[in-house]
């Protein structure tokens, strides 16, 4: 099963889901408005910059996923193992406009999906969908005192929902056919930010960012249908439906602190709280009715991350820093489209000024789910799929170069 975990982790800072400089596992998020990664994070710290700055940045996450389960309460076992990579670009621009006013911008790719083996139990219910977003944020920042600054931002995000299923034909002898759902939009949404500077060593952030409800259309399209099949789902209006998708980004707050100390070492902790309770992954319609009735019970998410970091030699900083997010659904409530549990992450960082307009920086982390026990509801002919993951750890690095002035 392959999963990118990108969105998610946006969720949970309430932001893009960067990690600039060393600061590792989503640290350094609200406060500490060093580069240009900030038009992204907490676009207020962009009030913090005399010049123009860029940043560019590529995460890859590399997973490595074992599933076990079984059919029915006696019914035989089987196991799935996987692994797989996802690389996410995403860039970053912080521009003064005049002495009270600074644009920014952030462009970002992520998305959720999932693969499931060939000729698995529940591929009636679900074989593989892919929900991937393109998101653009543009921002606007300005001081309102001589500490304190804010920002407000746009959300422009394309989303695409692909879905694939298994079809049972009805002739005698006939194999599986297969259902492919087709689907995309546009939706919009907005985030409100603040820094304020106690002293020069010490600031404290906060980030709003608002709930997205995307509304994405397409078509279903079958295929390897047998007569007796297709006859029955043309009668019923299905071939060739329109497909309506609903899905809901939810509302998040995160809010921290950056203090330097006298050795220029540097601390970070950030506290995340997601509306994941309203979060929808897809709500299926076909001409206008739900495919299939569904009301999952998501718990919203708590966080923290904490980070330190400190020069290590000239030009290089080392940086240590670690993440938590409690449960996000209740195991009665799991289901097999969205496998979730709670998450730890820790990791390493370095970054390298190897000029005095150019940085590169990397971080190293290790992120681990919990084991997200599911059953799903009885499938026709086949009963309650349930399992376990035994093994599902992914290392993700980021790998990113900042061009320009650095904060003040």
């Amino acid at each position: 099963m392959r999963r990118s975990l990108a969105v998610l982790l946006a969720f949970m800072a309430g932001a893009v889901a960067h990690a600039a400089g060393p600061y590792p596992t989503l640290t350094g998020i609200s406060a500490a408005a060093d580069d240009a990664s900030v038009a992204g994070k907490n676009p207020a710290g962009m009030t913090r910059f005399d010049s123009r700055a860029t940043r560019f940045e590529l995460m890859g996450f590399f997973s490595d996923n074992t599933w076990e389960g079984r059919i029915g309460d006696t019914g035989p076992r089987f196991q799935s193992e996987d692994s797989g990579t996802t690389i996410l670009p995403s860039g970053s621009m912080v521009k003064p406009l005049s002495e009270s006013w600074w644009f920014g911008w952030t462009v970002l790719g992520a998305g959720f999906s999932d693969d499931y083996e060939d000729g698995w139990p529940g591929r009636y219910l679900i074989e593989e969908y892919d929900l991937l977003y393109l998101s653009a944020f543009p921002s606007i920042a300005t001081k309102l005192t001589d500490k304190l600054s804010v920002a407000g931002s746009l959300a422009l995000t394309y989303a695409s929902y692909n879905q694939e299923k298994a079809v049972a034909n009805l002739d005698p002898g006939a194999g599986d056919g297969t259902l492919v759902i087709d689907t995309d939009g546009v939706t919009l949404g907005y985030g409100l930010s603040a820094l304020y500077e106690l002293t020069e060593r010490t600031r404290f952030g906060i980030i709003y960012r608002s709930e997205m409800d995307a509304e994405l259309d397409g078509k279903a399209q079958f295929s390897d249908l047998s007569p007796r099949t297709e006859a029955l789902l043309d009668a019923a209006g299905l071939l060739g439906a329109r497909i309506d998708v609903t899905s809901r980004t939810p509302q998040a707050v995160t809010a921290g602190l950056y203090h330097e100390f006298h050795d220029t070492g540097a601390l970070t902790l950030d506290l995340v709280w997601s509306d994941f309770s309203r979060f929808k992954l897809s709500e299926i319609y076909v001409n206008g009715n739900q495919l299939v009735e569904s009301n999952p019970m998501y718990d919203d998410i708590l966080a923290i991350s904490a980070s330190y970091s400190r020069p290590v030699a000239n030009r290089l900083r080392l940086g240590f820093g670690a993440f938590y997010a409690d449960d996000m659904v209740e195991d009665e409530n799991r289901t097999l489209t969205l496998r979730l549990d709670s998450m730890w992450s820790a990791g390493v960082g370095v970054e390298w000024q190897w000029t005095e307009k150019r940085a590169l920086s990397a971080t190293l982390n290790y992120l681990e789910l919990g084991d997200a026990p599911v059953a799903s509801p009885v499938i026709l002919g086949i009963g309650s799929v349930s399992g376990r993951f035994s093994e599902r750890q992914t290392i993700y690095l980021l790998i990113g170069m900042s061009l320009g002035s650095k904060a003040k």
